[in-house]
This record gives structure tokens, sequence and C-alpha cells, in this order.
């Protein structure tokens, strides 16, 4: 048999290659479609393990799909097979720390499971669930799980914009961070265990990542550049092996959550603010986000009579905002008084420049940017380039200051837009051009300058969603060659025949 007719022996139905049902997996949430001849679809672990032997024996290469929400290019097949985990999407149970643990049915709904979670427990007499951890399949969305923690008060505390799509398995390979990585670490921290399958088809695990300790502010928070070996499929991207499931440590819901937006005159400054903010709150700073005046004029600009801003001055005009959250799990505390008088006692901060709103509202207009982002780039017809970069905190303020200056002397006519999780030093950066002045007539030079700037802060490109094919090139330029080595070394040992991610970090040459 061909390798077609070997995979569609093995996978039946879940073996796709129709041309409109392939069209979901060619074509990503951002960037460039890509083309494929099938995606496979294993629906159980044993079976993905099957799936990765055939692949090996036929010398098949594979993509990984998930929820096809990264940045980086990764799930974008370029004459690849996609090996979709969307089926590997169950709860399998749950466990607290004395052992005692809850198996999910296998037929339950999500809201069957997190009804008979909730029932198990109040009929153990509800008992402490400090240290709680859920297993679950790596293709659950990140919504599905909190779903299914609600009900207990708990959560797996993974705060994006795509978390209805986003899948457990895929930010636990990634090592994503979101906004609150601030106060919990990435998904690696968040990951008490992994399991799946190494490239050759062997099984992995358990996998264990570091527990989270804020690194000091002169250390880079977050860099997923540096994918750590020994983690094995934690943080490793896809490089070596498939996550199958996933043990993942929970967190207590707050009982009280209070945010504002702050306009500030410069990231410096911001970053200041980040100092006395945890003096004031000693772990419970849950996000420090900021957003560039072009970020908020753009939403303004998209969701035009729908838009709300949260002072009572429409002229409250500013280069930077900050979007400042903090949390109690006292359900009695004056949390709000608490933060006022942060801002108007110790920091002395007008109250007409203190932006009030339900804090949806505030979180709606942070993850409407990129949204309103694509509208614009769209409108403009010039392109765009996007960035994922972090500095060390101690001079993130300096590192973007620096950065829109040698843009706008270099290139005046780009938009620069800047976005994202100043509490770890991490920018998202969009860079529009026009039909005038397309930047993609400039891309090499743009990306380089980004890149050098970046890195002369300490910095790294590659803050949390990856390396991907899209930044290979730099990696090779930019990475220690010990760090190179010692990937192009794990690849060989996991997967001889380069069968996963072939074009990730550009290591299939060397391998």
């Amino acid at each position: 048999m061909n390798t077609a007719e070997s995979l569609r022996a093995l996978l039946g139905p879940r073996y796709i290659d129709e041309r409109d049902r392939l069209q979901r997996y060619e074509i990503p949430e951002r960037g460039e479609p890509g083309h494929t001849s099938c995606a496979l679809l294993p629906a159980s672990e044993a079976e993905l393990q099957q799936v990765l032997r055939l692949c090996n024996e036929l010398k098949q290469k594979l993509v990984i799909s998930a929820g096809r929400t990264g940045l980086v290019e990764s799930q974008r097949p370029e004459g690849e097979a996609v090996l979709s985990l969307e089926r590997l999407n169950r709860p399998l149970r749950f466990e607290l720390a004395d052992g005692r643990v809850f198996e999910f049915a296998p037929e339950a709904s999500p809201e069957q499971g997190a009804d008979a979670l909730a029932a198990w427990w109040r009929d153990l007499g509800q008992p402490a669930l400090t240290d709680a951890r859920i297993e679950v399949q790596a293709g659950m969305a990140v919504d599905a799980v909190n779903e299914m923690l609600r009900p207990l008060s708990l959560m797996w505390p993974m705060e994006m914009g795509s978390t209805s799509a986003a899948t457990v398995g895929a930010c636990v390979a990634n090592a994503s961070a979101g906004a609150n990585a601030v106060c919990y670490g990435t998904a690696a921290h968040l990951c008490e265990t992994a399991w799946g399958y190494w490239g050759d088809g062997s099984a992995a695990g358990p996998c264990t990542a570091t527990v989270w300790e804020a690194p000091k502010p002169s250390r880079l928070a977050v860099d997923s550049a540096n994918v750590q070996p020994a983690w094995g499929l934690i943080g490793s991207q896809g490089l070596f092996g498939v996550v199958s499931r996933v043990r993942l440590r929970t967190c207590p819901l707050p009982a009280q959550r209070e945010a504002v937006l702050l306009p500030v005159q410069d990231m410096p400054e911001a970053m200041r603010l980040l100092e006395f903010a945890r003096d004031s709150f000693p772990g419970d700073v849950e996000e420090f986000e900021f957003m560039g005046r072009p970020a908020i004029e753009l939403v303004r600009e998209h969701q035009g009579a729908a838009f709300r801003w949260p002072f009572e001055s429409q002229q409250i005009d500013a280069p930077f905002y900050l979007l400042l959250q903090v949390k109690s799990q006292d359900a009695e505390e004056d949390l709000a008084g608490e933060l006022y008088d942060f801002l108007a006692g110790i920091l002395e901060w007008p109250a007409e420049r203190i932006g009030y709103a339900p804090l949806p509202v505030l979180k709606k207009l942070r993850h409407s940017i990129t949204e309103s982002s694509n509208a614009r780039m769209r409108a403009l017809g010039g392109g765009r380039l996007s960035f994922d970069t972090a500095t060390p905190v101690a001079g993130f303020g300096e590192y973007l200051s620096d950065l829109e200056r040698t843009l706008k002397a270099a290139h005046p006519q780009v938009q620069f837009v800047a976005f994202g999780h100043a509490g770890v030093g991490g920018a998202h950066l969009h860079l529009l051009g026009t039909r005038e002045h397309p930047v993609a007539a400039h891309a090499a030079e743009l990306v380089r300058l980004v890149f050098d700037v970046t890195q002369r802060h300490h910095g790294t490109f590659s803050a949390e969603h990856g390396v991907g094919p899209k930044w290979a090139g730099e990696f090779r330029r930019r990475a220690p060659e010990r760090l190179r080595q010692a990937l192009v070394d794990e690849k060989r040992r996991r997967d001889p025949n380069g069968i996963l991610s072939p074009r990730s970090f550009g290591l299939l040459a060397p391998c």
C-alpha cells in the first residue's frame, strides 16, 4: 500500500483528504495559508502512537495542529500531513492532594462532567482543594478546562484572548504566558506532568518542568527560544514529540478582582508603577498589561459606537495605558478601596486619571487589539509584520522607547502598534504598512532592526509564541551555539527521522 492507503487503513474516516474539509487545516487563524494532502485525526492516545510509528515507517512528515492560534507558522503545512489532536479533548481525572481521585465518565458532556465533579466533592464533605490537580487530554480547550473547575472555585490560570480555541496541550508545549503570567507563571510552570510520544513513536513521560518563581527584574521572565531539553515535551514546541495528556496544577479562583486603566507618559514610568504595586499588593498583582496609544485608537476606530472608554473625560490622552489588576482571597476585604488608596494616596494619582469600568469591559479593550489591527491592516492594504518579544522587566520601559525611536527614524511611514504583558517584559508588536509603503518592501530590514534593538536590551525575539518556521533563520543566527547543538542532539535522539515539525527552528538539515 502507498502512504495514503496505509494511513486510511489505520484511521478510516478520520483520515481526511477531501479538499473542502482540508481547508480548515491549511488556513491558520493568522498568517498565510499552507497546503496539505491529508489531515490525521487519532481518537485515542494508543491510536496517536500508531500514527507516529506508521509515519516513521513511511517517512511521512507531520505538522501538529491544535487550536491553530499560534503566530510562528508551526501549524501551517507546507506539504506535510497535518496531525490534529482535536479528538483528544476529554477530561480524565481530578485528584486531591490526599490522593482521592474522581474519574470523569468518558461519555459525559462538559457540563455533566463539571456537575459530577462538584457533586463528588460535596459528597466528600468539601475537603480542602489546595494542590489539587486535573488531568486532561491535550486537545481540550483552556476555557473548557476552566468550566470543569469553576464549580469548585478553582482555575487553570491562562489568560489569553484565544482561550476558547487554544488547547492546554499546545499551551504546555509552547510554554505560553498570557496576561497573568506575572502572577502564576507560564503554562509550562502550571503543568505538573505531561505525557505523550516522542517523534519515533516511543512513549514519552512523565515530563516535568520547574515550578514558577518570579525571576529577578534583571533576568528574562519568558523566552520560548530557550528550550530546555530536560523538560522533554514541555516547552519544546513539538520538536521532539507530541503531548497527549497533561496533569495541570490548579489555583483558587480569587474571591475578588479589581482593575483599573491608567494613562502614563512613558513605559519607564509604567515599570516604576509596577514596583510600587508589587510592594503594596505582594503576590496579588494578577495582571499588568500595557497598550500604546495607537493600539487604543485602533480599537476605538474598529468598535465605533460600541467603544467603552473607562474615563469620565474623553480627553484623557497619553502615550501608553496600563491595565492593573489585583486580587484577593478574602471576600470581605475592601479591595476596591485599597486599590484606590494605593493610587490616590501612595502614588498621588489624580482621580480623573483612574479609568474605572467592569472588569469584562477592560479585558475586552485589551483583547480587541489584534482584531482591530487586522481590520486596520486590511483597510491600509500594506500588510503587517507581527512580533512577540521580551526583555528583562528592569529595562522594559527603556527598550520600548528605544525601539519606537529607532523605528520612526528609519521608517517613519510604518505605523508602530505595541501592547502586551509588561509584568513579564513581554511585547506584542505590529508594524503596519500602507498601499504606498507596504511593509513587505522592507521586511528583512524591519525584522533585523526590531531584533537587533531587542538583543541590545538583553531580550529575546521569541517571548511566548515559540520559534516555529517563521523565526527559524533568526534562531540559527542568534541562539547560542551550545543551545542549537543541544536541540539538534535531542532531535536526533527523539525524532531520528525528522518526522515532527520538520521546518521549526531550522533543525531539519542538521538531522
